[in-house]
């Protein structure tokens, strides 16, 4: 009796567990390719974002819990990507200064190849000024990937409901 009842508590444990580590986010606002969401990551910490998909593709700008930095996640099924491996990324949101970073190579949840970076508290609001009032972002690559451009004009049919969820989380 003893050794069902302990399984019974281990398995309702694990269960219990696995949830709460469950991923739950919802779309806020959606227009063309462009969705705003809000929520939990895997380990419960509060997400926004804002993301686009086209052509296999993915670029998501996203705020974690109260962190001073924005992640923008970028991702295309065809990339030959390696985990924690440096990719130099280079961004340009219509006319403005040229972004660079160097970018980390991850796999998403569902497998796909992808790259990370932040962008730093100190220029926040440089970035989101140019992002908000930009048509077009063009991301380029230095290891030969194709460049990208993604219209912007579209997201910011969506961009108040981000920028709603990042104050409900800080």
């Amino acid at each position: 009796m003893r050794q069902t009842s302990y399984f019974l508590t281990s398995t309702l444990a694990v269960c219990l567990a696995s949830t709460s580590l469950h991923a739950e986010t919802s779309t806020l606002a959606r227009a063309g390719s462009w969705e705003a969401f809000g929520g939990t990551t895997d380990n419960g910490t509060p997400v926004c974002g804002i993301s686009s998909s086209p052509e296999k593709r993915y670029f998501g700008l996203k705020q974690f819990g109260n962190q001073d930095t924005f992640t923008i996640q970028i991702g295309d099924k065809s990339w030959p990507i390696k985990d924690k491996s440096k990719y130099a990324v280079s961004m340009r949101l219509d006319r403005n200064k040229l972004w660079t970073a160097n970018a980390n190579g991850m796999h998403f949840n569902d497998g796909d190849p992808g790259l990370e970076f932040d962008i730093r508290r100190s220029e926040l609001r440089k970035f989101n000024k140019e992002f908000q009032s930009s048509e077009k972002l063009k991301l380029m690559f230095a290891n030969g990937m194709e460049t990208w451009n993604l219209d912007l004009s579209i997201a910011r049919k969506v961009s108040a409901e981000f920028a709603a969820c990042i104050d409900k989380i800080k």
